[in-house]
């Protein structure tokens, strides 16, 4: 098929790639010189939609890299430099520039009998064009939410996270940071650097995860599937529905989750007989020297720290935090700031605001030079012409893209954010089953209806302390294992259990993306097994055998938190 695609950024590029690996064709516009979104910086971009100049990612390149182009090495957290470098190097490997039209703005989609009119606008000219099949991968970054309740009279400066680049604009000023995610966590740690005055104004908690773990390695290191099986599937009588590597029948599940407990029962006997110690490197995965070890930028691993975090996350989940339903805050370098009192917190939200005054919900005042909104964007994203979202909500489409209204010829890839991993390799295995769907090598379900209810009242459940965050998904490894077992890329159950090796790697090893590129179409072989194995398993009676007994157990009692 002739396929249209909006966008050049992380989501765009790989849907270039999984769409001409399946033999269509393919025309992408962008807006911009050069591929990369959001990550692309240039002098001028002051009123767009950028990374700002110190980002570091708040995920190792393990899990921003695409399975089909895996980083080498040690799990580390790029710069925005870095990984536009990554996305360049990703575009010339696979050489989709030559399917990337520039500077070219999609002005509107309209719906046809046959397929799809793509209006573009380069310059003063503009043009349309026929496709079969539409992907839209711009992102949700559109438009920034900038009217705040309460703030109507504010006289003072605001601004968006989305124009924010560096802290100078609020040097000696008394500055209010309203909302919280991982950027704002950034932002308002350089701010209060800087700043006369800084106060953090919140109306709920996230859930705080710093980036470094033991102060030598990422903490989505030990993200493993058993445990977010265990946290999201047994820890609670709710319905479990995505199927995984036993699909959705029962007795096969019934077997797999007793070779956990065998091969877990391995794993810890190994694990007593040969005890590794292993040297620190000079510095940790943040770039910063290992000692004094540290959390996250410039966030010592004391009790101080470590005691402020459990506070937070304690105050997300007021009934335990074990099995998480807010969206999470990768990023803890925030936290000294609220130990040491240089960044004031107000939890109460915003009242009024009344020139450069701003009142609270607890009675509280403050006079303020600038605000700083890290508010988020509205859902404006979802619609261009015939082609939107119902709702403005991403839960409405099938497996949180494929829209169900037009045969299977329209997709949103990347509007999707897992609570912890990346964006990208979601777009990869979205891009990858459009592009079988478009191929005529998958079939969409005759239920479709009733299986976009059944998981978008599942994903519900799970993110119901974030409500208005729609694009969230609770668990990257059960919503991606799920979509991989549709797509035929998913390493079979007697696969596993006929090779404990590659069993133990994939149910209590590190999380890593090339697990979908041993089988199926497409697979990378020998390569994909080699980067899954270079990762030793973490050997701990937490990861190896705790999490699967209470999966196999209903008696089994579960932690009330987990930070």
């Amino acid at each position: 098929m002739k396929v249209c695609v909006v966008g050049a950024g992380p989501s765009g590029l790989t849907a270039i790639k999984q769409l001409r690996d399946e033999g269509h064709e393919v025309v992408c516009y962008d807006k911009n010189t050069d591929v990369g979104g959001i990550w692309l910086r240039y002098d001028g971009d002051g009123d767009q939609m950028k990374v700002f100049d110190n980002l570091l990612l708040t995920i190792s390149m393990r899990l921003m890299a695409y399975s089909d182009f895996p980083h080498k090495g040690r799990r580390e957290f790029f710069s925005h430099r870095r990984y536009w470098e990554y996305l360049r190097d990703y575009a010339r490997e696979y050489d989709l520039y030559d399917s990337i039209k520039f500077e070219t703005r999609v002005e509107s989609i309209e719906r046809t009998a046959d397929g799809w009119t793509v209006s573009v606008q380069k310059g003063d000219a503009s043009s349309n064009e026929h496709f079969d099949a539409v992907a839209m991968c711009s992102g949700p970054f559109r438009s920034p939410k900038r009217n705040i309740e309460g703030l109507e009279n504010f006289s003072g400066e605001i601004v968006h996270s989305s124009e924010y680049r560096n802290n100078e604009r609020f040097r000696g000023k008394r500055v209010l940071v309203v909302g919280l995610a991982e950027s704002g966590a950034d932002i308002v740690r350089e701010i209060s650097d800087v700043a006369k005055e800084c106060t953090l104004a919140i109306r709920s908690y996230n859930f705080v995860l710093p980036r470094v773990t033991r102060g030598q390695r990422s903490t989505d290191q030990i993200t493993v599937r058993s445990h977010q099986h265990e946290m999201y599937r047994r820890a609670t009588n709710y319905p479990f529905r995505p199927a995984s590597f036993w699909g959705n029948n029962f007795v096969q599940k019934s077997i797999f989750l007793t070779f956990t407990i065998i091969y877990g029962m391995f794993v810890n006997l190994a694990a007593l007989v040969r005890r590794e110690k292993r040297e620190l490197p000079d510095t940790n995965p943040l770039g910063e020297p290992t000692e004094p070890r540290k959390l996250d930028i410039a966030t010592l691993d004391n009790d101080d720290n470590i005691n402020m975090i459990k506070t937070w996350n304690r105050r997300s989940h007021p009934d335990g935090n074990w099995s998480q339903k807010t969206i999470f805050c990768k990023n803890a370098s925030f936290i000294p700031g609220i130990v040491s009192g240089r960044t004031k917190l107000n939890d109460a939200g915003i009242a009024s605001s009344e020139e450069n005054r701003v009142s609270f919900l607890d009675g509280k005042s403050d006079e303020f030079d600038a605000i700083m909104l890290c508010t988020g964007f509205t859902p404006d994203a979802y619609s261009i012409g015939d082609l939107s979202v119902r709702e403005g909500n991403v839960r409405n489409l099938y497996k949180h893209f494929l829209h169900p209204d037009h045969a299977g010829t329209a997709a949103f890839i990347g509007y999707v954010r897992p609570f912890t991993g990346g964006i990208p390799i979601c777009a990869e295995m979205q891009a990858r089953y459009f592009a079988r769907l478009l191929s005529g090598k998958l079939q969409l379900p005759d239920n479709l209806e009733e299986r976009i209810a059944q998981e978008k009242k599942w994903e519900e459940y799970w993110t119901s302390r974030s409500p208005r965050q729609t694009e969230s998904i609770p668990a990257q490894t059960i919503y991606l294992d799920s979509l991989a077992y549709e797509i035929g890329c998913l390493v079979p159950m007697w696969k596993m259990i006929l090779n404990p090796k590659l069993f133990i790697q994939l149910w209590f090893g590190s999380y890593n993306p090339s697990c979908y590129r041993i089988v199926g179409d497409h697979n990378r072989g020998r390569e994909a097994l080699d980067d899954l194995f270079s990762e030793p398993v973490e050997r701990r009676y937490t990861v190896a055998f705790k999490y699967p007994l209470m999966q196999l157990l209903p008696g089994a009692v579960h932690p009330k938190n987990v930070f």
